[in-house]
């Protein structure tokens, strides 16, 4: 799950040029973490692994599940780090990376900054490359170096995942499954594994496998979760596979209603399954209106948009509206010029 990167208080604070007075652990919606206020725990970090990070303020002492963490503002971050976060949230992943590359080699003496800088810079060029495959080597290079030197970071999962997304999407399994039995070794990561083993048989197209996954997760996961609604998405995309549209329709617009906006990444992959959905059951009109959600608000997800762009190209010219489809179609191949929904986009449409 990932959720968009806010600008934390502290950062603007930072921003403003007013000095933090405490680290400031930004967690995840509803989390029970004790000593939390406001959905945030303030204080001085103490140590972070992948199971927790300690975080002490006066005499009080409180343990944060690293799972339950969107992310840390650090007290005596540099500004780059700051800048960084502002960029990506603003969908600016290669200005985001390069700032948070930055952000590392200014924080010499500060580990847990340093730490925390280096992963965002690999994980942006992840990003990055689940749009433009030709960044996939480098992002695969700095994600490897990561987990080797922080093989019990509080990252470490999310580096984990960010790498086995990279190789799904290069079709080589046998590397996902070696990066997800990793996973599921590490602190409240089973579920997570679970979803990528299930992506792998979906990908096979063995979506019976996937679905069986998929509905023992649902079953053992609470109601209104992230990783219950990570499962939902999930079915609807192998169910959606099997060419059970109608099902899937109404499971992915359970999910949209139940996450939240923030939660960029599944709401973008939801519209855009409803989009295939829609299309499949001959509603062009209505599937251009679920694709048109992701281009409009959910661009920040290099990995959907351009995948939304290419359906939205052809359903303009379903529709007749050849100058809205080569408008569309030059603004996929100027903002993803390696896309392989380049491709997709040029094919010979289909209601």
């Amino acid at each position: 799950m990932r959720f968009r990167r806010l600008l934390p208080a502290g950062s603007l604070m930072l921003a403003l040029g007013v000095s933090a007075v405490a680290d400031d652990v930004v967690l995840v919606p509803n989390s029970t973490v004790k000593n939390a206020t406001g959905g945030r725990v303030r204080g001085t970090v103490q140590s972070e692994s992948a199971s927790e990070v300690v975080v002490k303020l006066g005499t009080t002492t409180t343990n944060v599940p690293s799972a339950e963490i969107i992310s840390i503002n650090y007290t005596g971050q540099p500004p780059s780090m700051v800048q960084a976060e502002s960029r990506e949230a603003a969908g600016a992943l290669a200005e985001a990376a390069d700032l948070y590359k930055k952000a590392a080699g200014e924080a010499d003496g500060k580990p847990f900054i340093q730490q925390a800088a280096q992963f965002h810079h690999a994980n942006a060029l992840a990003e990055l490359a689940l749009a433009d495959t030709a960044r996939a080597p480098e992002a695969i290079t700095l994600l490897n170096a990561f987990v080797k030197a922080h093989p019990n970071g509080r990252q470490i999962v999310s580096a984990l995942d960010s790498l086995a997304r990279l190789q799904l999407q290069k079709e080589d399994y046998a590397a996902v499954e070696k990066l997800v039995a990793e996973m599921a070794k590490q602190p409240q990561s089973a579920d997570r594994a679970s979803i990528l083993r299930a992506k792998v048989f979906a990908k096979k197209g063995e979506f019976d496998k996937a679905i069986t996954e998929y509905d023992r997760l649902i079953k053992d996961a609470p109601e209104g979760s992230a990783r219950r609604r990570d499962a939902q998405l999930a079915r609807a995309e192998s169910l959606a596979g099997q060419k059970k549209f109608e099902a899937a329709e109404t499971e992915l617009r359970s999910v949209i209603n139940a996450t939240s906006p923030e939660d960029y990444a599944t709401q973008s992959a939801a519209y855009n399954t409803l989009g295939d959905c829609l299309r499949a059951a001959g509603r062009p009109k209505e599937a251009l209106d679920a694709y048109l959600h992701t281009d409009i608000l959910y661009a920040k997800d290099k990995e959907q948009h351009p995948r939304a762009l290419a359906h939205i190209s052809q359903l303009w010219r379903v529709l007749k509206r050849d100058d809205r489809a080569d408008e569309v179609w030059q603004q996929l191949k100027k903002d993803y010029p390696n896309s392989r929904w380049l491709t997709a986009a040029r094919s010979t449409p289909t209601p």
